[in-house]
């Protein structure tokens, strides 16, 4: 899992620049032709991680329903995010990380959900769950490339 976590830290670095790189209107701005923004997707991947790996074991999420809610699964941008919740992600971006690897170190994760996600990957640990985390991850981080050049 080592070499999971590692390839965990540089994608969220890389979701970091993001956020520190483009103007709070350029992280809300949602181009012709799709359905959300660069903050959106951003917010996504850290409510999906904690739905992949605390809720399917039985824990406890570190984020607020209230994110998952404006972030989940189908859900679309409804309003601008503003400087403030910004800084919350970028917070989250990286905290998470430590704390999720904390607790898997430390046998936290004892119980899973066992599923498989609507792209067709089986998961039936929290190890299965944390290497999907990293796919899915990887394919926000496309669609927030492709975004940028129309923001």
């Amino acid at each position: 899992m080592k070499a999971t976590f590692k390839t965990w830290k540089t994608s969220r670095s890389l979701y970091l620049k993001f956020l520190e790189g483009y103007t709070v209107e350029q992280l809300n701005k949602i181009p012709e032709g799709f359905n959300n923004n660069l903050v959106w997707n951003i917010g996504h991947v850290i409510v999906a991680q904690q739905g992949l790996v605390y809720k399917s074991t039985g824990l406890e999420a570190h984020v607020s329903d209230e994110m998952f809610g404006k972030y989940g699964i189908g859900t679309k941008p409804d309003k601008p995010v503003g400087a403030e919740e910004i800084m919350e992600m970028k917070k989250l971006l990286i905290d998470l990380i430590a704390q999720t690897e904390s607790d898997y170190n430390s046998g936290k994760f004892i119980s899973f959900h066992e599923r498989t996600t609507k792209t067709g990957f089986h998961l039936s640990s929290v190890e299965d769950a944390i290497v999907f985390n990293n796919f899915h991850e990887g394919l926000h981080l496309g669609y927030m490339m492709s975004i940028r050049k129309f923001v």
